[in-house]
């Protein structure tokens, strides 16, 4: 059977070293020690999934406590259970209960299963598995292609009925045809009410978000879900429009909006996003709001700057963490203060590289200082070509803010002026990100100017491409001025002999830089490969 884990891969861990001798009699305490739940849940935690599966085979008891490990971090192959002899469904072996915890289910089969009968073999697998899935089963993650098979996965969670105790359910649409399943779609029954589900997650792939017309075929059953679960408290979807009105205990809300051509769908509104967020106004905490479509002519022609005006806005008291991106899709006026977000603490800010704004001037127009806010975010492009009183408005809007992160990019004449009114604040960490530094005296500048600066201060100097002579006349200066950061990375155009050259010579410097590349030789010979370069 096949177990995938969806968590971090873990650091290898050694099985103990076990003779004939210590392990077969009982009565040792090496046998009882290695014997005992308590002790195996402490060694085999530290195990990654492929040592894990292999100590089950050792005995019964390492096999058990073995089996609830993988239950917890991995998901089960639930397809693999079962084959087609003829015309009968058979499910091959039975499985572990505690291997039912998590489940992954496709709408790809064994050969032996036709492909007309696919669809009707999703729903017999909540059938054929009720109880274990009824009293084991925790989390569901379900890759579709088609709504036949999005219609089938409700189906079969109807034959549960609501005495699970399903907490997530993820759907991943993993068609790439923008217009599959283009026709109008049935109208789907409710479900019966999950009342443990409390988190899903709906993704769309790319070829859909940007423009076609298929998400609208799956769009009924996201909606479906979110009105079986009373109890919903996380949702990450990527649809065209919410209906949120039963979602009293949300407390997580990231709704990334994809455009959608069918003639049903309904054309982004700012009047839709005020409607979808007073429904759950008094409980969310954290609110992401995002666009999947943002192309400069959609920017200037779709998304009409004055739409957020006179919008019924609602009070959200226990908002804490905001996140807009990009920018310029959510101008919702007399929104963005205090008196709205009494509780707010996190924002981060995209604008998209693309957008056309001025971004303090974009910022004045919507908020209003908020003193509540201490970790602030701010991530686009050109700000110090087209702004230089940016520095000033984030003093002015957030004097609070103790936690700063800003992305800048094509400001190398400049970006000293553009930060230098960010000293005002009390700064407790500064991350700042560079894009397309080229000169290496405007890279020691940047960290010469910050090396004053009080508090946990990183630099990432991203995609440079400066000329070799001129970046090793620097090393020395790089080395003496980021001796006060905590972390100052150089990326870019990687070429590698340089690299096996330079890096060490900063390891060996005791300073905090992480040399990766941005350095190249002679520019007639930088060829780009897939965003690394080399020479």
């Amino acid at each position: 059977m096949e177990l995938r884990s969806f968590s971090s891969t873990r650091q290898r861990t050694s099985l103990p070293n076990l003779t004939p001798r210590n392990f077969t009699d009982n009565s040792s305490a090496m046998s009882k020690a290695l014997r005992n739940p308590l002790i195996l849940d402490i060694i085999f935690s530290q195990l990654n999934n492929f040592d894990l599966r292999t100590a089950r085979h050792v005995c019964r008891e390492w096999g058990d406590v073995g089996a609830g490990l993988l239950g917890k971090r991995a998901f089960f192959h639930v397809n693999q259970l079962f084959r087609y002899n003829g015309s009968e469904l058979y499910q091959v072996i039975p499985a572990n209960d505690k291997l039912m915890r998590n489940l992954i289910i496709w709408d790809d089969f064994n050969p032996s299963v036709p492909s007309k009968k696919t669809a009707s073999v999703i729903t017999k697998l909540f059938s054929e598995l009720s109880s274990n899935v009824r009293e084991f089963t925790r989390e569901i993650a379900f890759y579709i292609t088609l709504k036949k098979f999005a219609i089938a996965f409700l189906n079969g969670l109807r034959t549960l009925k609501s005495t699970t105790k399903i907490q997530h359910i993820s759907i991943f649409i993993q068609s790439t045809n923008p217009l599959v399943d283009k026709g109008r779609i049935q109208t789907l029954r409710k479900l019966p009410l999950q009342r443990n589900l409390t988190s899903i997650t709906f993704e769309i792939p790319p070829p859909i978000q940007e423009g076609g017309s298929g998400i609208h075929a799956f769009q009924p059953l996201l909606q479906v879900l979110i009105d079986s679960a009373p109890k919903l408290t996380s949702l990450d979807v990527t649809a065209s429009f919410l209906s949120l009105e039963g979602c009293r205990n949300l407390k997580v809300l990231k709704f990334l909006f994809a455009n959608c051509n069918h003639e049903e769908c309904h054309n982004f509104k700012l009047a839709s996003v005020a409607t979808m967020l007073t429904s759950v106004k008094d409980s969310l905490i954290e609110l992401e709001l995002g666009y999947a479509d943002v192309h400069v002519f959609s920017i200037g022609l779709i998304h009409d700057p004055q739409a957020g005006r006179y919008l019924d806005v609602p009070v959200m008291p226990n908002l804490v963490s905001l996140t807009i991106t990009p920018l310029y899709v959510y101008p919702i006026q007399n929104f963005f203060d205090e008196k709205h977000f009494p509780k707010l603490r996190n924002v981060s800010l995209k604008k998209h590289q693309f957008e056309v704004i001025q971004l303090s001037s974009h910022l004045l127009n919507l908020w209003k200082p908020h003193r509540g806010v201490e970790y602030l975010a701010l991530e686009a492009r050109d700000y110090c070509r087209d702004d230089r009183k940016f520095g000033e408005t984030i003093v002015q809007l957030f004097p609070k803010v103790t936690k700063l992160e800003v992305a800048l990019s094509q400001c190398e004449d400049d970006v000293n002026e553009v930060v230098e009114p960010l000293k005002v604040l009390k700064l407790e960490e500064f991350k700042l990100v560079l894009w397309h530094v080229n000169v290496a005296s405007k890279l020691v500048k940047v960290l010469r100017s910050l090396a004053i600066w009080k508090g946990v201060k990183s630099v990432y100097f991203k995609w440079g491409c400066i000329e070799k002579a001129d970046f090793s006349a620097s090393i020395q200066d790089i080395i003496l001025y980021s001796r006060g950061f905590k972390r100052v990375e150089i990326s870019g155009f990687v070429a590698r002999d340089i690299v096996k050259v330079i890096r060490p010579i900063f390891e060996a410097s005791g300073a905090p830089v992480d040399f990766r590349g941005g350095v190249y030789r002679n520019m007639n010979f930088v060829i780009m490969v897939g965003g690394a370069v080399d020479l």
